[in-house]
């Protein structure tokens, strides 16, 4: 490749680029197979590491290898894409780039933390104000988590522009690339702020067990995956998770024992549908709270269309459907499917 200084490449801005997709960097400095490949490689390990984390037979400890894995690959990708650019150019910019302070590095610094930049060029007052103004807005995030998304991408935005049209030394002829970069940072937060909150609302979301209603089958302390899914129909023997008929804020794990139409009695501990013993492990044995419930003996239960009946596995000590009734399927979250933590007891759920 000949080196000119006609259209040089800025290393800083390669990795800025690179910071946002791995490869892109490169493909500015002139790799384009070189960067194709990279974005490629990171999307595969995107696209694997979700599968690992919604297959309940895959261990958690591969999905983390996976993960780490990809960080390499992108932590990697930085060094190489500032490489790459450095490469394309001559020795005379290179000595000249490096006499100042570089405003891609001041943007690239505050898009880490924001306000780094500011204090890299200098202007350390006004960066310390950025990093109190983050701590702030992190405290929101804990009680406003949509405010705190949109706050945190303008807010990065700005800081990020300023910190570049604040350096000393700026190369580009007009304000047209940083334009360009400001909205692609906006629009990666937003972009993956949206991204977290679906994958958790439409495909799978952490939850913490802290009571011991489903042992022993789940521990209190526990840590699972919950799968979601508009097509999910529960089956009996399925742990699901739903919201509190009391309050939706609240979330309960229990397994199905009966699905809708169905009629259940609880007789000498044994649980009977429609007449017939139920054979699933989990629903055998079931003893009674110390107080009167639904479907008790002589008292068959009619579930009603569109709604489950729960019962935690353990059954003397579980408040559950014997106790507010029958659970409307619009209020199931989704299928408890896997421990994630902690480490000893990881595995798919039974």
């Amino acid at each position: 490749m000949k080196k000119s200084d006609n259209c040089p490449k800025e290393p800083w801005l390669a990795v800025v680029l690179s910071f946002f997709i791995a490869g892109i960097g490169q493909i500015y400095s002139g790799r384009k197979w070189r960067g194709s490949i990279l974005i490629f490689t990171a999307a595969a390990l995107i696209c694997f590491s979700i599968w690992t984390v919604l297959s309940p037979k895959c261990d958690i400890l591969f999905t983390a290898g996976v993960y780490v894995a990809f960080l390499i690959l992108w932590i990697w990708n930085l060094f190489d894409a500032h490489k790459c650019a450095r490469k394309a150019n001559s020795d005379n910019f290179e000595t000249e780039r490096k006499q100042g302070k570089d405003a891609w590095l001041a943007l690239f610094l505050s898009d880490l933390i924001p306000g780094l930049g500011q204090i890299y060029i200098k202007k350390r007052l006004l960066g310390i104000g950025f990093i109190i103004i983050t701590g702030v807005l992190l405290m929101v995030s804990m009680k406003f988590p949509s405010l705190y998304v949109v706050s945190w991408a303008f807010f990065s935005m700005f800081v990020c522009y300023h910190a570049y049209i604040s350096a000393p030394i700026r190369r580009e002829p007009s304000n047209r690339t940083i334009s360009i970069i400001a909205i692609v940072i906006l629009c990666s937060y937003l972009l993956n702020g949206y991204n977290r909150h679906a994958f958790r609302a439409y495909v799978a979301e952490p939850f913490f067990l802290p009571t011991g209603a489903m042992k022993p089958t789940l521990l209190p302390g526990d840590r699972l995956f919950v799968r979601k899914t508009r097509q999910y129909v529960p089956k009996r023997g399925d742990v699901v998770a739903f919201k509190s008929p009391k309050d939706s804020n609240i979330t309960y794990i229990k397994r199905v024992a009966a699905l809708p139409g169905e009629t259940l009695e609880i007789k000498n501990k044994i649980l009977y549908i429609d007449g017939q013993k139920v054979q699933h492990p989990a629903l055998q044995d079931i003893e009674s709270p110390a107080r009167d419930y639904v479907g008790m003996e002589a008292e068959p239960y009619r579930v009603p269309e569109n709604n489950i009946f729960v019962i935690g596995d353990n059954s003397a000590d579980s408040h559950d459907s014997r106790a507010f009734g029958a659970i409307p399927l619009s209020d199931v979250i989704g299928k408890a499917y896997k421990i994630y933590w902690p480490l000893g007891r990881r595995g798919p759920i039974k």
